[in-house]
């Protein structure tokens, strides 16, 4: 919580709070401590102990001064809330396929692509024309068939998002609050060190502690049979599938991409 809440002081300055800076010479960008304390009605060094470990437990009221003085988004705010009182429920365990009624309603869609992903990002079932879209999915193997792989060590899926910075930053955000939901999740823990080693630019992302729960977006695709692509993401839970989404991409209708989707669910 330390590293994350001193990320956050960093990208805000006393200006843009309207508080006179503390202090003449700053040798590092962003609030001071002993700026935020009295924003946040807090003393100056309960919350350095807090930034550095030693606090345990701290009162949601506390918690919410803090976010509200850095400025934090819905998502940031339970990332904290996770770290202050991580849960001990075990973690949903990502089956290897889903239930057959799912997968009828993938495939009743056969110019949607759709596919459900599990807590990690992880591919565990798509229709045919996601595969016509992206790749096959049922030719990867069960550990690269995951967006984080795909969006930082896949070529072909790199060359496709024509914004891919945009892409792995969601990703990497998205991976961070969902180790704060998910602490005793061991296969979590796993894919992120992975990433980590084989990926130095996810490594980098991974340390500017950025954070976003993911729900729906805009994306131009270049697409290598019908060229370029503009979809709308959107991201829905099942509720009764723990830690489980289904994903979909849909065109503006009477679009040049709503064509080019109809061209590939037809080569399918």
């Amino acid at each position: 919580m330390g590293r994350f809440l001193r990320s956050r002081r960093a990208r805000l300055s006393p200006e843009e709070l309207g508080v006179r800076p503390f202090g003449q010479r700053r040798r590092v960008p962003g609030l001071r401590r002993e700026e935020l304390g009295p924003l946040a009605g807090i003393g100056v060094d309960y919350y350095t102990r807090l930034e550095q470990g030693r606090v345990q437990n701290v009162s949601v009221d506390v918690l919410e001064a803090i976010a509200d003085v850095l400025r934090l988004n819905p998502a940031e705010r339970e990332y904290v809330r996770n770290l202050n009182r991580p849960s001990k429920l075990a973690p949903p365990v990502a089956p290897d396929s889903v239930r057959p009624a799912l997968q009828h309603l993938l495939d009743s869609t056969p110019e949607t692509p759709a596919y459900i992903i599990g807590p990690l990002t992880n591919v565990l079932a798509w229709n045919r024309i996601a595969c016509t879209l992206f790749l096959d999915f049922g030719a990867l193997s069960k550990a690269d068939r995951n967006w984080a792989y795909l969006l930082f060590l896949h070529d072909g899926i790199q060359a496709m998002f024509d914004d891919l910075l945009k892409a792995q930053r969601e990703n990497v955000a998205f991976l961070r609050l969902q180790t704060s939901r998910y602490p005793n999740a061991d296969e979590l823990s796993s894919l992120v060190d992975r990433m980590l080693a084989d990926s130095p630019f996810f490594r980098e992302l991974w340390e500017q502690y950025e954070v976003i729960d993911k729900s729906h977006n805009d994306y131009l695709l270049h697409h290598p049979v019908v060229g370029d692509v503009i979809l709308n993401f959107q991201a829905g839970r099942l509720p009764n599938e723990p830690g489980q989404a289904l994903i979909t991409f849909t065109p503006e209708p009477d679009t040049p991409s709503a064509k080019a989707l109809h061209v590939l669910a037809q080569a399918n």
